[in-house]
């Protein structure tokens, strides 16, 4: 694929479109349109066609990215379901009317360093890059998450409170003079694009480390040091400052017309980075939850959601065990937030799902570092396997629950930061700075996949795959999908009614399968390597409402 199909260009809507058969013959698709999806260069509607019978005999639109072609979210040949089932030796995916959780919707974090790097670009990359993510055109987010003080992709630590035995916060930066520099434009911009469409954006805020002065510091590092922790993390007599500092951090933030939506506790608490940090056992999160931070925020933000946790799947459930059996922490527990760098770990999602139904779940960061590019990946090409990864990851934590998924950095540049401490990584968009030129990479294709299609208020039905091969072996690194995982599929019931089913292919191989949906089949096949979304009406009187799911 070359540079100029990666570049971001602005796409022109058609409201129909002709879809050509191998035979010439041609279907028009013309109806109510219910999303949009990029075609080529261009941006196409989706509609739907047909009447409002029986799923027999009806349309599946077709949208494909798959390796080695120019397949970027192109919408293909209209395809029908058969009158009648039919027998199939090989793949089936089953979709049931059994409806779990209620989808929130997708995203990307919004850091000081991606900031940054869009306040830099022309003004047309900018407004490209809002409509790509947040606009009807584009991805659709509708979530989104950003950092309470630094993190590692801020260009430096930073907290609005620097004043040692502040206990009052009198000295807080009301202003948030530092965020206001990058940050805050960002999200001010991806806000005025979902305000035109009457959506609003829903921000997850989460913080690394508390100002250094509320800190046990580790050995070699002084008083003034954010980075790293000491266990534990907070110094005596500071839970209950750190907890006001929540509240007047989303207070200030909400004086500048940015609502929060909800909050995590700690990003990565048992994580004793380099960078900012501060570790908690599940216990101390209890406790500080349960003690200070929720009853805080109940008194003062009582709109705003709390997530626990916020770290890597293999020890999720553990964490959630903990504070949902604890009977103050509880009470303002919302959900559990995860990471995905410990590797799959669905088994875990899957007992939080059957045991705590009343947790709502949420898939809150993921990544590539740069030292996972195969040979021969460029910055303008990004690489391919990191979209089926992306994908991979979804489709595994919307089946075991995830109310939502959210990406790392919006955009990264050319050397994927900036980056206070080397940590730098790939992003679904990056921008060369010294050439003026902004990419997208494979994951931004494979989350449109999902987030153009799996629209807020969707229903994710039980769906489960016959003759297909499944992983079972052991803990791979994060974001591995390959042949070995044969197909993987989730499907939604959306609000309108229709119903929309993503399959994924990460083998060398084109795969047949068969498509089944209320008594009705299709006989379907996946390029290798490749992904399909398809959109087609649900069952009569479907309502996309979620059963036995705690909804936020």
């Amino acid at each position: 694929m070359s540079n100029s199909q990666h570049s971001l260009a602005v796409g022109t809507v058609e409201e129909s479109r002709e879809v050509s058969s191998a035979s010439n013959r041609k279907k028009k698709v013309i109806a109510a349109v219910v999303g949009l999806a990029v075609v080529g260069g261009a941006v196409a509607a989706i509609a739907l066609a047909g009447g409002h019978g029986q799923v027999d005999g009806e349309e599946i639109l077709v949208w494909q990215s798959a390796v080695n072609t120019s397949d970027r979210l192109t919408q293909k040949e209209v395809l029908h379901f058969a009158g009648k089932d039919f027998n199939f030796d090989g793949p089936v995916v089953r979709i049931s009317a059994r409806k779990l959780q209620s989808v929130k919707g997708f995203g990307a974090a919004f850091t000081e360093a991606s900031g940054k790097v869009f306040k830099n670009l022309s003004d047309a990359q900018k407004a490209q890059l809002m409509e790509d993510y947040f606009g009807e055109s584009g991805n659709r987010y509708t979530l989104g998450r950003t950092h309470i003080n630094s993190c590692d992709f801020s260009e430096s630590s930073y907290s609005f409170d620097d004043v040692d035995g502040d206990m009052e916060l009198k000295n807080f930066n009301d202003d948030l003079t530092r965020d206001m520099e990058a940050l805050i434009p960002l999200i001010k911009a991806a806000q005025a694009v979902l305000k035109k469409q009457n959506e609003s954006l829903n921000l997850l805020a989460t913080p690394w480390s508390p100002p250094a002065w509320m800190k046990n510091q580790t050995w070699n590092f002084g008083d003034t040091s954010m980075d790293h922790s000491g266990n534990p993390c907070l110094k005596a007599g500071m839970a209950p400052v750190w907890a006001k500092y929540f509240s007047k951090w989303l207070s200030a933030y909400k004086a500048h017309d940015i609502p929060i939506w909800a909050i995590t506790v700690q990003n990565e608490p048992e994580n004793n980075a380099s960078w900012e940090a501060c570790l908690m056992t599940a216990d101390e999160q209890a406790d500080f939850l349960g003690k200070h931070l929720g009853p805080e925020l109940s008194s003062t933000h009582p709109d705003v959601g709390i997530f626990v946790f916020d770290h890597n799947k293999d020890h999720v459930y553990n964490w959630t065990k903990t504070i949902f059996s604890d009977p103050e922490a509880s009470k303002y527990a919302t959900g559990v937030a995860y990471h995905w760098y410990s590797g799959d770990s669905f088994d875990n999602l899957k007992k939080i799902q059957e045991e705590y139904p009343q947790a709502a779940m949420l898939a809150s960061e993921a990544t590539y570092e740069e030292y996972r590019w195969h040979k021969g990946t460029t910055l303008s090409t990004g690489d391919w396997s990191f979209g089926e990864g992306y994908a991979h990851d979804i489709i595994g934590d919307l089946n075991t629950g995830a109310i939502g998924w959210i990406d790392w950095n919006l955009i990264l540049d050319e050397k994927g930061g900036p980056n206070h401490v080397d940590n730098v990584c790939d992003a679904a968009v990056q921008a060369n700075m010294t050439l003026g030129e902004v990419y997208r990479h494979p994951q931004y294709y494979y989350i449109g996949h999902f987030s153009r299609f799996l629209l807020p208020g969707s229903s994710i039905l039980s769906t489960t795959i016959e003759n297909s091969k499944t992983y079972e072996g052991t803990t791979r690194p994060y974001g591995t999908c390959s042949k070995e995982d044969g197909i993987e599929a989730v499907s939604a019931l959306r609000p309108d009614g229709n119903v929309t089913v993503v399959v994924l292919n990460c083998g060398d191989d084109s795969t047949e399968f068969k498509l089944q949906y209320g008594g009705s089949s299709a006989r379907l096949k996946l390029p290798p390597h490749g992904i399909q979304t398809y959109l087609f009406k649900g069952l009569p009187g479907a309502v996309a409402e979620a059963e036995g799911q705690f909804v936020f």
